[in-house]
């Protein structure tokens, strides 16, 4: 059922239409508990918190990824039986699979489909792509359904029957087939992903709470630093109007550098805070450290330049390259090719590019030992580096004192008989 049909069902229902009966009559005893409908509304909150650190967290992971070029390759058969197979890229821009992973559909781009998905993905620990099939029954558009409108169906024997799309009333049936469900793992669920902003909840809800009080302390303006006495008894009456005057005059950020004009007997007294409570108001740093951390994020890579040049930048892109990212992205590929690329044919496979920048000292090291101990031939280095081979490239390059264990040169040279 192509993407028109889909919409067009899900109309029938918001218009209180009669639907068609669906393939599914009756759902698993864990569907109908009630469960997911709780689940639900966590998602749905997840997706609120994408702001402050968890935002500049998100971002980069998204941004990396999403930037990150993702081939296509085919498995050729060899000449010989028993040869490997021989892998070959495919560029051509017409072929439907390199066509759709740059065109995924009429109204987004290739990057903006990307980044979604991980910040969906970072958010709740899943990311849902309905996969939309032309006549001929080849994938032809790739849309992603936010995460906290989508339910997956178990199945005793299928272990997934389908997914469900409710949103506003209305409900969409897909079937196994049409969904590539990426996910996170998850020990409490074998259904659902989890996804870092769940192992930092803690941590982001202490640091948006110390936010709100930094921000309510600040619109307090004048009024939060200080404390009025008086020896003489106060109605409560007087108090109340008293603070009523002194919020619309001293409060509030407008106001801030007024002088403060008192009744007679009354005494303004700066209030100081307690080491408990700048400890309190410190903790924020150590909150967004903890948020950073349990992403995978370096605080470089977050925007943050605290004690940090070049070189310590360069090493945190190489963490975050190869601890954080790396690994995502071989979880999104191994999923595609099961659940994607071989629909249009078996030998095909898809992989990302590596994100890790190469260490050019590592890699001129590793050159040069392999030259020396005859790993590698002058022109094998070479082809390495897109460069030409040379007329006496051809023959390892080795010391006149290296000679093969227990052969006549090595004998004669130690005297061995």
């Amino acid at each position: 059922m192509g993407i028109r049909s889909k919409l067009t069902a899900a109309l029938r229902r918001m218009l209180g239409k009669s639907a068609p009966q669906r393939w599914f009559a009756t759902v698993v005893p864990t569907w109908a508990s009630g469960a997911p409908a709780a689940w639900a509304e966590n998602v749905d909150e997840q997706t609120c918190h994408y702001s402050h650190w968890v935002y500049a967290a998100v971002r980069a992971i998204a941004a990396k990824v999403a930037g990150t070029e993702l081939g296509v390759y085919m498995r050729v058969e060899p000449d010989r039986p028993d040869a490997a197979h021989d892998v070959r890229e495919i560029t051509d821009p017409s072929h439907p699979l390199v066509r759709l992973m740059e065109e995924v559909n009429p109204l987004q781009t290739r990057f903006g489909l990307w980044e979604s998905t991980v910040v969906f993905l970072e958010l709740t620990g899943n990311a849902y792509w309905y996969v939309a099939e032309n006549r001929m029954g080849v994938p032809a558009e790739i849309w992603l359904i936010p995460s906290q409108y989508m339910r997956v169906v178990p199945d005793s024997r299928e272990f997934i029957r389908g997914y469900v799309c409710r949103c506003e009333g209305s409900e969409v049936v897909f079937d196994r087939r049409e969904i590539v469900h990426l996910k996170y793992a998850n020990p409490r669920s074998p259904y659902y992903g989890r996804g870092p902003l769940q192992a930092a909840a803690s941590s982001v809800d202490t640091h948006e709470k110390l936010k709100k009080a930094e921000w309510a302390a600040f619109s307090h303006g004048l009024m939060s630093d200080l404390a009025l006495e008086t020896d003489q008894p106060l109605a409560p009456a007087t108090i109340e109007r008293l603070r009523t005057q002194l919020s619309q005059k001293y409060a509030g950020p407008d106001n801030a550098g007024r002088p403060l004009v008192l009744e007679a007997g009354l005494k303004a007294k700066p209030i100081s805070l307690s080491p408990r409570e700048m400890a309190f108001l410190q903790s924020a740093r150590m909150t967004r450290d903890e948020i950073l951390g349990i992403f995978g994020v370096p605080a470089a890579v977050a925007g943050l330049s605290e004690d940090v040049n070049r070189s310590v930048a360069e090493a945190m892109d190489v963490i975050f390259a190869r601890y954080c990212v790396e690994p995502k992205l071989r979880l999104i590929e191994g999923q595609l090719n099961q659940d994607l690329v071989t629909r249009f044919d078996q030998r095909l496979f898809c992989r990302f590019r590596s994100v890790i920048p190469e260490d050019r000292a590592e890699n001129r090291a590793e050159m040069e030992a392999n030259l020396r101990l005859g790993v590698t031939t002058i022109n094998e280095e070479r082809r390495k580096q897109g460069k030409p081979p040379v007329p006496w490239g051809d023959r390892p390059l080795l010391p006149s004192n290296y000679a093969p264990l227990g052969s006549g040169l090595q004998n004669s040279k130690f005297g061995a008989p």
